[in-house]
């Protein structure tokens, strides 16, 4: 009895002399405590507790922040355990960005003396009409902690133009301008205009750097291209069937896509698919040859593993051309055709030859007439590992009815979800980018606009967690295309985390009522409606993103990571200003049961600098949803009645 009496005297001790602390937990307890810190402000103020725990998060505490809550993006890979606090901070103030709409536009206009026009050329008469040529752009940057070195290319015509930046702490150190002639190299204005373009990894470097640009036009040539300083725009290899054989016909590339990994290039045409190898033997590319282009003759075309005419495949219905192709993974290939009942295909690589499929069950998804016709203008793979079972095998698609769908090909429904803009829900999207599974943006196919959709899965990071706790709706209240009620909430003005209460601010800034998604309106050309023809960015984490309208480009930089420029250079082939959109908020972009609920116009906020001035205090600033150049003073009236 005495000596258990003992014992409970020395574990009373001991609990009391040697109680648990924050900073002598096990590491893997310190991780599983760090997985429910939703904010850098939590991660940061648990740093400074004491020297042990400032050593530990700085190793592994940002590591794990990121990967919680960011698991959504692709992230870059390897990433110094020095730089995850950057990359913290990089990636919070991007979300922050995108939710308030943030953005600084630039523009990009060719200079007066390259401007082009299809009968320009060769009529100096008063009835030469100037057709602006469709931009078609892609993108390509290497980080390496608070360096960025980016690569962007775009095609204007026959023509080529490419701008290199460098890039430390969003200061543009330098950039360098180069261009490719077109016509200097026999190809004509509007028979040879580039239909479609993408810059390759070099398959030699960890690095993330370049090897070639692979370049289709409207003539049938299609080329890789060298991006190497004075050899810019230099042939490497030209993909060309020797014969019209086998249905190998190459007229018109509509479009290319790449799957590096099986070394293979699928280029479209308007009825065919032709398979090529995309590099030579041992995947060298054809920098890696050190063979002078420039002083050797035009190179032996590369002939296509595989040429398929789609319109001959068994069952296959009818369309009136391939408007474009992805691939999914090294054996699925998604087609979008043009006027079709199956305007969605899926081609399987087997090595007994190429499968044809259509969609599951999608006549039902069309309209109530099954043999109404169709089209897909964009196909976007989606990363989908970050979702449980998810994988390459899930494509988003826009729809000449104004859809965008998205489809797991392992799931037996046609489409898995649908996606309108409620402000516009006819409007077609051209081209498509998307962040991960955070968001996707479309380009419209009948005028300057940028449509921004959130896919609505649950957010691993959402910057309003950070902010102070109210008893107030967030301000303001949208005003969605569709009569929609506002959520409920129980009023609180403090958030109560040992009971799972959240104030009104807090719980209400979650609902997807209080995140809409937005439509951007891009500067016009003088009277021109230009459609959105090409988008680009060249990460998850890029802060940048690239739209091809028709005689311009026009850039879109989140607003924490807008450049401060570097002086200009000289002679540049296009000019560079800054411009200012419109943005109208379109509601939650869940498919319509009935496009007739969109009934009523939402409010047109416009950029400007100048609101700024009001001088509204920056704590009252901040919990505005959108961003300081987008907001009124009305805005603000309920705080102030």
């Amino acid at each position: 009895m005495l000596s258990e009496t003992l014992d409970r005297l020395k574990l009373v001790s001991l609990s009391l002399s040697e109680g648990p602390r924050l900073d002598t937990l096990p590491d893997d307890v310190l991780l599983i405590i760090l997985s429910y810190l939703s904010t850098a402000q939590d991660i940061s103020h648990l740093a400074v507790a004491s020297r042990r725990l400032h050593q530990f998060i700085s190793v592994n505490g940002w590591r794990t922040f990121v990967r919680n809550c960011f698991h959504n993006l692709s992230l870059p890979s390897p990433v110094p355990d020095n730089d995850w606090k950057e990359l913290a901070k990089k990636l919070t103030s991007q979300s922050r960005d995108w939710d308030r709409r943030a953005f600084v536009f630039h523009v990009f206009s060719r200079h007066a003396r390259l401007a082009r026009g299809r009968n320009q050329r060769n009529s100096s008469g008063h009835n030469s009409q100037t057709v602006p040529c469709h931009i078609i752009v892609d993108v390509h940057s290497q980080l390496s902690g608070r360096t960025e070195e980016e690569t962007v290319v775009w095609g204007a015509g026959e023509d080529l133009v490419a701008l290199a930046r460098r890039k430390h702490d969003n200061i543009i150190r330098s950039q360098t301008w180069q261009r490719y002639g077109g016509a200097e190299s026999g190809f004509a204005a509007g028979r040879d205009d580039v239909t479609s373009l993408s810059i390759l990894k070099t398959t030699r470097s960890s690095q993330g750097g370049t090897s070639g640009l692979l370049v289709g036009r409207a003539s049938g040539d299609l080329r890789l291209l060298s991006m190497s300083g004075e050899k810019f725009g230099h042939t490497i290899r030209h993909y060309r069937p020797s014969t019209t054989e086998n249905n190998a016909e190459q007229k018109e590339i509509q479009f290319l896509d790449t799957h590096e990994k099986s070394n293979l290039l699928a280029a479209a045409t308007r009825d065919r698919i032709l398979f090529y190898p995309l590099q030579g033997q041992g995947g060298a590319s054809g920098d890696d040859t050190g063979v002078d282009m420039a002083a050797t003759e035009e190179p032996t075309p590369i002939q296509p593993n595989e040429a398929l005419n789609i319109g001959d495949v068994r069952g296959s219905p009818y369309f009136r051309f391939i408007r474009s192709l992805r691939f999914l993974n090294d054996e699925t290939v998604a087609v979008g055709l043009t006027s079709s009942i199956e305007p969605l295909r899926y081609l399987t690589l087997t090595p007994a030859g190429i499968e044809s499929s259509g969609a599951p069950n999608i006549a039902s998804h069309l309209s109530s007439d099954e043999y109404r016709l169709g089209t897909v203008r964009a196909l976007l793979p989606i990363n989908a590992g970050s979702i449980a079972g998810g994988g390459g095998n899930t494509i988003l698609t826009s729809w000449d009815d104004g859809t965008i769908r998205l489809q797991d090909l392992r799931t037996p429904s046609a489409f898995d979800r649908i996606y309108q803009d409620h402000f516009e829900p006819t409007t077609p999207v051209n081209a498509l980018v998307s962040y991960g599974l955070e968001r996707f943006v479309g380009g419209s196919a009948r005028a300057p606009v940028l449509k921004i959709f959130d896919f609505r899965w649950s957010k691993g990071y959402d910057y309003t967690e950070s902010l102070p706790c109210g008893n107030h709706a967030p301000m303001p209240p949208p005003r969605p295309p569709t009569i929609t009620s506002e959520p409920l909430v129980a009023a609180r003005s403090r958030c109560d985390h040992l009971r799972g209460c959240l104030c009104r601010w807090h719980a209400l800034s979650r609902e997807i009522y209080y995140r809409p998604n937005c439509n951007v309106y891009l500067p016009k050309r003088v009277g021109s409606d230009t459609p959105v023809h090409s988008l680009a960015k060249a990460s998850d984490i890029s802060p940048t993103l690239y739209a091809g309208l028709a005689g311009s480009l026009v850039e879109l930089t989140l607003k924490t990571s807008s450049e401060r420029l570097v002086q200009p250079s000289e002679n540049p082939p296009y000019s560079y200003h800054k411009a200012k959109v419109n943005i109208i908020e379109t509601g939650d972009g869940i498919v319509l049961s009935d496009i007739s609920e969109s009934q009523r116009m939402p409010i047109i906020r416009a950029q400007s600098e100048r609101r700024s001035d009001y001088r509204f205090p920056a704590s009252i600033t901040k919990r505005h949803r959108l961003d300081e150049w987008l907001q009124d003073p009305q805005d603000f009236s309920d705080l102030y009645l």
